[in-house]
């Protein structure tokens, strides 16, 4: 593709004929797409089917005034210039909609997000959501990969579609909490208000319709379902980390989610047979978080920058 053609396209310079051409190079190589990245395509892309379609139709109406009998020519012109402009832009709307966009919440903190539709999203620590810049005129879909918290807009023609490792939850307007860590294999989803699809991606055929304080968890590969027990897991949206009930050992993995950091523990069979109650405010740091749990354990720790670890020794008595 001439280097002119396309400095041409990102000033709207180009003929109709000369954008057909750029959209279907665009269309045959991922790798055309980053070229043209490259020479800043994205700030133009918007204006391109509003400025196409005037200079079309100021050419089609000097023709009509010319001469009488050139007006069924200059309406099939303009007919087809109408066409052409339709064309264009769902073309662009098409290649906007697959234009995947991702983000990331910053370890020991959260973080929210507002989608092109209107819905919110809330993602813990590490947590990385993937969604299209416009979604398509049929359905909204996008993937997590971590926990977060969806505040679905209501649109009962375009349903909402969560894709994760192993289920996808599909909604019309509610509001859920999902945890998908395909590192762990762990796989949860909690409806807060609304109808909720789970289906499970390991499992075909398997899925379930959550209804409000329903949850469903992935065990040994299939969906079981449960209701919600504790409302404050989900008071992370909020800054807090809830640890009611939560064992020794499970409270040292929350702390690893939260923190991005890795935790060992260099004598486990000392670990205190005990469940923790309370919350603890995630933006305060992993070093409180441990102190905070030296006040009922006997144990001390030591931090290895270098390779991002905490080793924990427990203090038998």
């Amino acid at each position: 593709m001439d280097d002119l053609l396309l400095q041409k396209y990102l000033r709207n310079e180009t003929s109709e004929e000369e954008l057909v051409e750029v959209l279907d190079w665009l269309d045959a190589s991922t790798e055309n797409q980053r070229y043209l990245d490259r020479l800043d395509y994205i700030s133009n892309l918007n204006i391109l089917a509003g400025e196409a379609q005037p200079r079309i139709r100021r050419h089609t109406v000097s023709l009509w005034k010319r001469t009488a009998q050139w007006s069924a020519a200059a309406a099939a012109v303009l007919l087809a210039c109408a066409g052409l402009g339709h064309y264009m832009a769902d073309r662009i709307l098409e290649r906007r909609t697959q234009d995947m966009m991702a983000i990331t919440a910053p370890n020991g903190q959260s973080m929210s997000v507002t989608l092109s539709d209107g819905t919110t999203v809330w993602l813990n620590s590490g947590a990385k959501l993937e969604y299209p810049s416009i979604f398509s005129r049929k359905t909204r879909r996008v993937k997590i990969s971590g926990e977060a918290m969806f505040e679905v807009e209501h649109d009962a023609s375009r349903p909402f579609i969560v894709e994760t490792f192993a289920c996808d939850a599909e909604v019309l307007g509610t509001k859920f909490n999902i945890l998908a860590d395909a590192r762990t294999a762990d796989f949860s989803a909690a409806l807060l208000e609304g109808r909720l699809k789970i289906s499970n991606r390991l499992v075909g055929g398997e899925s379930f319709i959550l209804s409000p304080n329903d949850q469903i968890d992935l065990v040994d590969g299939h969906l079981k379902l449960n209701r919600i027990t504790d409302p404050d897991d989900f008071r992370w949206v909020d800054g807090l980390m809830n640890l009611n009930t939560l064992s020794f050992t499970e409270v040292i993995r929350k702390f690893e989610n939260y923190y991005g950091v890795r935790i060992t523990i260099d004598n486990p069979e000392d670990m205190p047979e005990l469940k923790y109650h309370g919350k603890i405010r995630v933006s305060d740091g992993v070093d409180h978080a441990l102190k905070l749990l030296q006040i009922t354990n006997n144990f001390s720790y030591t931090r290895d920058d270098e390779t991002n670890t905490i080793h924990i020794k427990i203090t038998k008595i």
